[in-house]
């Protein structure tokens, strides 16, 4: 408008007449494009999970195959959408996960709105969150431009990696294996293995199956009645021992529930895990990936018959849980990652940050 009203000036004192035809154009274009840019709203952002590419050297063994694991690669499904009916531009921009990212469109329908896919890098354990988006729309010549917040908020939640740390059967499993029905008439699913003659048909896991080459079944819980807690360390120096505090409790709860028992995950100052999710390796999962995430209704340790503590360090808090299972003749051990020195007689084995532990 400023160049428009200097064009009539100068046509005014110039007498060229087709300085005044520029400046009506010129006038003319900028309250078009303002009439565009304020038509051209009501725009919306939305991110879902699309895909997963899988880590080439881990097996989920059939728990939680649609589940994303660390170092995993996400397919993010990023959608501007339009409720007016046909719009354009727009652009979004903002942080999903740790990457900043972008997405335009010149045209974004109604009926399906704008899609963009993108790959992130191999994720981290812990929520993929988008987090400081905004929306901006305006007219094609980008005279005018209205920005808005856009939708934040988690979009997937990467599970910690396991894996079975008992290179021999549990007692337990021995037991379960004579004395209990066969694997197939539970009621959960806890794992997979391999087919055996009398297994029922229903049963096969056929992603399993296909991958491996040989017919795998669901295995569903055997009888039990080990209960064990899991005590976490409520602060780790750093987010490589946080990640293999949690892989190492992932993978403590794994076997124990192979072998029938039941899972409860506590940390001090943290919400202990459900009793509706004692036998659900996927919800304990879950629990894990948020690890460590501080409560201020945290309350006592979980009453529990066996327990094992994971930790970097000599925690107070936690060395007394666990001491108080086994003053009630529970048997206790632990996990050290580093090379802390506990302040107690437990049994301890030790893990680097590197995985499997051993």
């Amino acid at each position: 408008m400023a160049l428009a009203l200097i064009l009539f000036f100068y046509a005014a004192n110039s007498e060229v007449v087709w300085l005044y035809l520029l400046a009506y154009w010129i006038a003319a274009l900028v309250i078009v494009s303002s009439v565009y840019a304020t038509w051209n709203k009501g725009f919306s952002l939305d991110a879902t999970l699309a895909g997963i590419r899988r880590a080439s050297d881990f097996e989920t063994e059939g728990v939680a195959d649609d589940e994303p694991f660390e170092l995993d690669r996400l397919r993010i499904k990023i959608t501007i959408g339009s409720a007016r009916g046909t719009r354009g531009p727009a652009r979004a921009y903002g942080k999903l996960g740790v990457a900043t990212m972008a997405v335009a469109a010149g045209v974004v329908r109604k009926s399906g709105g704008h899609i963009e896919q993108p790959l992130l890098q191999p994720s981290r354990r812990g929520p993929v969150e988008m987090s400081d988006w905004w929306l901006q729309s305006g007219d094609p010549l980008g005279l005018f431009k209205r920005t808005q917040r856009g939708k934040d908020g988690e979009v997937a939640l990467v599970l910690p990696r396991f894996t079975s740390l008992r290179a021999q059967p549990l007692v337990r499993e021995l037991e379960a294996s004579v004395n209990a029905p066969r694997s197939g008439y539970g009621s959960e699913v806890f794992g997979v293995r391999q087919y055996q003659p009398g297994d029922p048909l229903r049963r096969i896991h056929w992603r399993s199956t296909a991958r491996r080459g040989e017919l795998i079944v669901r295995e569903f819980e055997p009888p039990g009645v080990q209960n064990l807690g899991i005590f976490l360390d409520p602060d780790p120096p750093e987010q490589a021992a946080a990640d293999q505090v949690a892989r190492i409790a992932a993978s403590e709860a794994y076997d124990c529930l192979r072998a029938g028992g039941r899972v409860t995950l506590w940390a001090p100052g943290c919400e202990p895990s459900g009793p509706d999710e004692e036998r659900n390796l996927l919800a304990l999962l879950q629990w894990l990936a948020r690890y460590p995430k501080p409560s201020a209704g945290a309350g006592s340790p979980p009453l529990v018959g066996a327990a094992v503590a994971i930790t970097t360090k000599s925690e107070r808090r936690l060395l007394e849980a666990i001491e108080d299972v086994r003053t009630h003749g529970g048997p206790v051990r632990a996990w050290v990652v580093g090379e802390a020195a506990l302040e107690s007689d437990i049994e301890v084995e030790r893990a680097g940050l590197g995985w499997p532990p051993r």
